[in-house]
């Protein structure tokens, strides 16, 4: 979820409550001042009334439907002011409804008068309905303002940021150029600036160390081995005895074999380091078909079975040599580690690429084949790292890569898409 989106949902939440809060503080206010008031303007009709029976008007003149003057015994002490809900007939309504009632009593002029007096009472649920409208009123211009100005200004105070994501996306080793940020005048946005620009640089340097490393090891270790090779080579046409070619055929071996790791250890470091140019748009059937002729004398040899199932022309958006990496490797591994007589199957569309291969029954869970330099017990020629750089360059280019046994065949399925 977005950044925007997050803040606008705690934020209406937040909103949402504070109105749920305020809205219970302010029906109980409301209802307590109403009360209060209706009791203040009763108390000043009632005093008015008296008032007007003081100057001579007559009690019985007086009576109307709000107003009630009862006369009590004189020697009956003065009640104070009593406010309470009745149940009165109103007029104007023709029904009875809910009223407030105050009632007083006076000693006028030698009589002793109880004077009452009605009001209609503004009713709790007339309360709640207006809290409930002013509080959606409320929440509604807060929706407002979120879609129309605080989206606004959250897009521009985030700019900075979004730059420097943008930023970040686009660093790469090939560019060999640390990141450079503008000042925004925002502190948080500038410490964060400041920490990338640190961190490519280091990065940078630490590449460049690690790959003048691997470069410098691969090229000396070339000039010696080639040389044992020649050597050992030359060792092989001379008279020596079954067990001095033994020995010099494992020292070959041996020296072949640091050769393909520091191969393959290459390939592997410029994958990550993703230093193969742009990918281009390719025909993977014709590169597929031309490594399966170099690939045919081998198979015959071990007198391997294949059957393909090839689309003329699938197009896929990779680089070439990396394309001849991934399928060598996966070719090459459905054969050497195949068995004499076996079988291999191979399915290529525009969806995805599968090759099925007989051999042993793996001694570890398949997935783990994918990791560097997991190999099985029964192939020690192998380096294993053959899967591990069809691994990478799935996930350099978004592929999915599925390995199982199913059937007594060892099965790798490629999901371009």
């Amino acid at each position: 979820m977005k950044l925007i989106n997050i803040i606008t949902l705690w934020y209406l939440g937040i909103t949402l409550a504070a109105l749920l809060v305020g809205g219970f503080f302010i029906y109980n206010k409301l209802e307590a001042e109403i009360d209060f008031e209706l009791g203040m303007e009763l108390t000043r009709q009632i005093d008015a009334y008296a008032d007007r029976i003081e100057n001579g008007v007559s009690a019985d003149r007086l009576q109307y439907d709000k107003l009630e003057i009862v006369e009590i015994p004189y020697q009956l002490p003065i009640e104070e002011l009593n406010l309470r809900d009745t149940l009165a007939y109103h007029d104007p309504m023709n029904q009875n409804e809910v009223q407030l009632k105050a009632s007083k009593s006076y000693k006028i002029n030698g009589r002793h008068y109880r004077i009452s007096y009605y009001n209609l009472v503004v009713e709790a649920e007339d309360i709640t309905e207006t809290v409930v409208i002013t509080m959606l009123a409320v929440f509604t211009i807060q929706l407002v303002f979120i879609g129309f100005f605080f989206r606004i200004i959250s897009k521009k105070i985030f700019r900075p940021f979004h730059e420097s994501l943008d930023a970040v996306q686009s660093f790469s080793f090939q560019k060999n150029e640390p990141l450079e940020f503008q000042k925004n005048g925002i502190v948080e946005f500038e410490k964060l600036n400041d920490f990338l620009e640190r961190m490519t640089k280091k990065l940078l340097k630490d590449y460049r160390q690690i790959k003048e490393f691997s470069e410098n090891l691969s090229h000396e270790i070339q000039t010696p081995s080639a040389i044992i090779r020649g050597k050992l080579e030359h060792l092989m046409n001379e008279e020596i005895t079954a067990q001095q070619a033994e020995l010099i055929s494992s020292a070959y071996q041996n020296n072949e074999r640091i050769n393909r790791i520091v191969r393959s250890l290459g390939i592997l470091a410029k994958l990550e380091n993703e230093e193969f140019e742009a990918p281009e748009t390719i025909n993977l059937s014709a590169i597929t078909e031309k490594i399966l002729a170099d690939l045919e004398e081998l198979m015959a040899i071990r007198s391997i079975q294949i059957t393909t199932k090839i689309d003329p022309m699938v197009w896929l958006d990779i680089h070439p040599y990396v394309a001849e990496v991934l399928l060598n490797n996966l070719i090459g591994n459905s054969i050497k580690h195949n068995m004499d007589k076996g079988k291999i199957n191979l399915e290529l569309n525009s969806q995805f690429l599968k090759i099925e291969n007989t051999g042993s029954a793996p001694t570890m869970d398949p997935e783990e084949y994918l990791q560097r330099f997991k190999k099985s017990s029964d192939h020690p020629d192998s380096v294993g790292l053959g899967l591990a750089i069809v691994q990478q360059i799935c996930k350099n280019y978004g592929f999915r890569l599925f390995y199982n046994f199913e059937n007594n065949m060892h099965v790798i399925r490629i999901l371009f898409r």
